[in-house]
């Protein structure tokens, strides 16, 4: 019989986010392969140990925090709180490696050094995982040091990601990218009723263009953006709407105040919906016409990746490893960061050819299948955590 290696995922957020469903979509077919997952999260209100939990998943809640940018009273005392907590973290993660007799202790984020010191402390195996582009370049050198000290592996979602995380430096790194699962995610799997129903539940009509973005909401998304697009593309197209389906997070409440203050301001309360956090994305997906992400920072989007698995022409910023993920005009469009009238512009270019737009729908998911597979995912991790071990 062969061993299992038990992984104990580290993540500093208890929400639905991109580190969060990665983890949540590869938990059940490693367990297939002999590796059992394990979470470790923030004590919060979030969804993300429920969803763990349904799916058999053992769960833990501790004193994790990550530092925040001070933009309210609300980020500094989380702030307070994050150097309050730090020590009795570590502490809390130490116990759980050794009550749980874990061999990889695998963290996500930069920020996570709980993490890593815990599973230093206790001779684990580290995999460090790295995503985004969010942090100053001194921060990121700063770290440097401290996860090649650290970490038995760093794991880089992207090129771009690896050069702005490495930049020169001979940590052990490996790039992994993905995953979509793309048997959930086919527009083939979606019935005709199903579209149908969620039509009528959103009220939109047949001859409603739809656009859509999927990712919470936060500053880094750029929805202001998108928003002042909408208003350019509306003056030629006036059966336009726009779905963004986020949940509003707890730190950016003031962000989605402004944003519908700027939707007021458009005129476009009858062509934008904020659908909150959702289930079934497969089916919204597949209900729009033009998927955008309008974000400035980015590592590799898990929603562009699903959106191209359901064959919904994308339109995105050329940050962070968007560009890996997306080839310009063939498997969908780039354009500048915080540029709405790029964006305004890339929409109705896509809108003036159905062919266009059905073929860089069918390029699209070739991609994914090829590139950004869940399969293809969970199966360079395998590699990894049997590679330490060994």
């Amino acid at each position: 019989m062969s061993m299992k290696i038990r992984v104990l995922n580290v993540l500093l957020d208890d929400r639905i986010g991109g580190p969060s469903r990665r983890v949540l979509s590869m938990a059940r077919k490693l367990h297939d392969k002999g590796i059992e997952y394990l979470m470790c999260l923030p004590k919060g209100n979030g969804e993300v140990p429920l969803y763990a939990r349904k799916q058999g998943m053992t769960v833990y809640q501790c004193e994790l925090g990550t530092p925040h940018y001070i933009r309210s009273i609300v980020t500094f005392f989380l702030n307070i709180r994050y150097i309050f907590n730090f020590i009795p973290s570590i502490h809390s993660l130490v116990k759980i490696i050794k009550k749980e007799k874990i061999d990889v202790v695998h963290v996500h984020g930069l920020l996570n050094l709980q993490g890593a010191l815990a599973a230093f402390l206790t001779r684990r195996k580290v995999v460090w995982h790295l995503f985004g582009t969010l942090y100053p370049e001194y921060l990121v050198k700063a770290l440097q040091p401290f996860i090649k000290r650290t970490a038995d592996r760093v794991v880089n979602i992207s090129e771009i990601t690896r050069d702005y995380y490495i930049n020169g430096s001979d940590i052990a790194d490996v790039v992994i990218r993905g995953p979509v699962d793309v048997q959930v995610f086919n527009p083939l799997s979606i019935s005709l009723e199903e579209k149908s129903g969620l039509m009528k539940e959103l009220n939109l009509n047949d001859d409603d263009i739809i656009l859509g973005s999927v990712g919470n909401i936060t500053w880094v998304k750029g929805y202001e953006n998108l928003i002042e697009a909408l208003a350019i593309v509306r003056k030629k197209y006036s059966r336009i709407k726009l779905l963004i389906v986020g949940r509003i997070l707890d730190t950016q409440i003031s962000y989605y105040r402004r944003l519908t203050n700027l939707t007021s301001y458009f005129g476009l309360d009858e062509n934008i919906r904020f659908l909150g956090e959702r289930e079934g994305i497969p089916q919204l997906l597949s209900l729009m016409d033009i998927f955008i992400q309008s974000s400035f920072v980015e590592g590799t989007p898990i929603s562009i990746m699903e959106a191209m698995a359901m064959r919904v022409p994308v339109i995105a910023s050329s940050v962070g490893g968007i560009p890996e993920q997306i080839t310009g005009w063939e498997t969908g469009m780039l354009v500048p960061a915080g540029d709405p009238p790029a964006i305004a512009l890339a929409v109705l270019n896509l809108m003036e050819s159905v062919e266009l737009r059905k073929e860089m729908g069918r390029k699209a998911r070739e991609t994914v299948r090829e590139r950004f597979s869940l399969r293809h995912c969970v199966r360079e991790h395998e590699r990894l955590y049997k590679e330490l071990i060994k």
